[in-house]
């Protein structure tokens, strides 16, 4: 018994003394070793590629075959694969790219798989954690269109580059089925730029499909396009120009000179209407010119728009040009040279390739000028004969050069210090006081004065015969007594001295 205590005692110890045992060493050992992203920023929709190099330990008995390489995402979903890469001896290494694309932006959290097969036909596997940032897609496309069928309408498209990098050389096509209807380049959309690009496209009815086609290239020197699809409403075409035909203003100045009762009543010669009147500011009308509005009310451009105004004389076309939708042209038309009457007045233009016109009627009516005599007064003291009175402008166009003179008969004849009176400038429906001296012998019937004007650098000259009629003197005597009253007849009208003169001063004063 006790020799048996005493085997097992040094069996034990031999067993104590021996090395432990430990697991076996597999034959090959696969590393992945490094792995890269290129571009470094990727971005939506555009290839990716993950380069990861798996190599052999040196370490490892047994040679490894390759079976392949895979990038896999976060929910085990295989987005990339190389199919037997290559073989490994120990110390070996090899460098797989596996190129794939990402539809969303954000966070992605991916794993390199590389699986092979060792000497014995054993599975040997490995696996390598990567992350990857990946941001919006360049470039972002915005359509607006405003389509009219059958016209060469326009598109509007705005590309952004929401990315880090610049990207060049992109070229935007808008297509209409498969053929492209236009294009635009740009050279360079830089990192967080935008570009507004006008487009066109020729509709068919009344909705069109369109496509906006971006090519790009990226900063890896990737060649990359993207789409945007988009069916648009398509509004019949409306033909509707407007034509507005209105006389030319023009601003006039205050005129105001110094006059009192004495000059407006028997001033000096030389005064003239504006020495004598006020005008407030005030917007008159350029004889013969008158302003063309051609208004586009309608949904296409219209082009090559020319105004042509037609009489019986000959006159001159004005050209407009192009009109957008709601845009409007003014041109101004000289009728100096027309006579009174009906202008029609035509606007050329091409719309839809055709060439079209619209017209209107413009009645015409030429300004006129002519100076008469009012509210004449005649006061005698012997053979002198003082005539005072009014040069008035009947039409609406100013006249110049106004003078008012005494003439000459036998019975009459002009007389110092007033033989002439120079009124000046009397615009349409203005008049200006005149002063007169004459003398005259027991004859005298009528008194001749003339009135010499120009309007538009033609000179007139007028000549009223003033009719008088004598009263017998007064028996009071004296210097009252010893006046000639006269009355005076102008176009059927008569105007008797006591009238004459009581008008003559309020009418002074409210012209003031």
């Amino acid at each position: 018994m006790r020799r048996f205590i005493a085997l097992l005692v040094a069996v034990a110890l031999v067993l104590s003394l021996a090395p432990p045992s430990v697991g076996a060493v597999p034959d090959a050992r696969l590393t992945v070793s490094d792995v890269t992203v290129a571009p470094d920023r990727p971005i939506t929709d555009e290839p990716t590629t993950v380069s990861a190099t798996v190599a052999l330990s040196a370490g490892s008995t047994s040679a490894v075959e390759l079976d392949d390489v895979t990038l896999r995402t976060d929910d085990g979903d295989r987005l990339a694969r190389a199919s037997n890469p290559g073989s490994l001896s120990p110390g070996d290494s090899l460098t797989v790219d596996l190129v794939g694309e990402f539809d969303e932006a954000g966070r992605q959290n991916l794993t390199v798989v590389a699986r092979g097969t060792d000497a014995d036909g054993d599975d040997v596997t490995i696996r390598r954690p990567v992350t990857v940032v990946v941001e919006d897609s360049p470039p972002g496309i915005v359509v607006d269109a405003d389509l009219v069928e059958g016209v060469t309408s326009p598109v509007v498209v705005d590309i952004g580059n929401p990315g880090v990098d610049p990207v060049r050389n992109v070229e935007v096509s808008v297509l209409k089925n498969t053929a492209v209807a236009d294009r635009a380049f740009v050279p360079t959309l830089a990192a967080g730029a935008e570009e507004t690009l006008n487009l066109t496209v020729t509709p068919d009815g009344d909705r069109q499909e369109i496509a906006v086609r971006v090519s790009y290239t990226t900063a890896t020197g990737d060649r990359q396009t993207t789409f945007r699809r988009e069916t648009l409403r398509v509004e019949p075409l409306e033909d509707d120009v407007g034509i507005d035909v209105r006389p030319v203003r023009e601003q006039q100045a205050d005129v105001q000179a110094g006059g009192d009762l004495g000059s407006l009543l028997g001033g000096a010669g030389g005064g003239s209407a504006g020495g004598n009147l006020q005008q407030d500011d005030a917007e008159g009308e350029t004889p013969g010119q008158v302003e063309v509005a051609v208004t586009n009310f309608g949904n296409a451009p219209i082009t090559e728009a020319v105004v042509e105004p037609a009489g019986e004389e000959s006159l001159a076309r004005q050209f407009v040009g192009d009109l957008a939708p709601g845009e409007t042209g003014t041109v101004t038309v000289d009728l100096s040279e027309a006579s009174g009457g009906d202008i029609d007045v035509t606007v050329n233009y091409r719309l839809d390739r055709e060439q079209r016109q619209t017209q209107t009627t413009y009645e015409y009516r030429p300004e006129t000028a002519a100076i008469t005599v009012t509210g004449v007064d005649m006061q005698q003291d012997g053979d002198r004969l003082v005539i005072t009175g009014n040069a008035g402008n009947t039409g609406e166009a100013s006249v110049s050069g106004v003078v008012v003179s005494v003439g000459e008969t036998e019975s009459v004849s002009p007389a110092y210090p007033q033989r002439d009176y120079f009124v000046g400038t009397v615009d349409g429906s203005e008049f200006a006081p005149f002063e007169l001296t004459a003398r005259v012998d027991d004859n005298a019937t009528s008194v001749p004065v003339e009135v010499t004007y120009r309007v538009d650098g033609e000179t007139f000259t007028e000549r009223y015969e003033l009719p008088v009629e004598r009263f017998e003197d007064s028996d009071d005597g004296g210097v009252l007594g010893s006046l000639w009253p006269f009355s005076l007849d102008i176009a059927g009208v008569g105007i008797s001295v006591a009238l004459g003169a009581a008008a003559l001063v309020p009418l002074y004063r409210w012209r003031r």
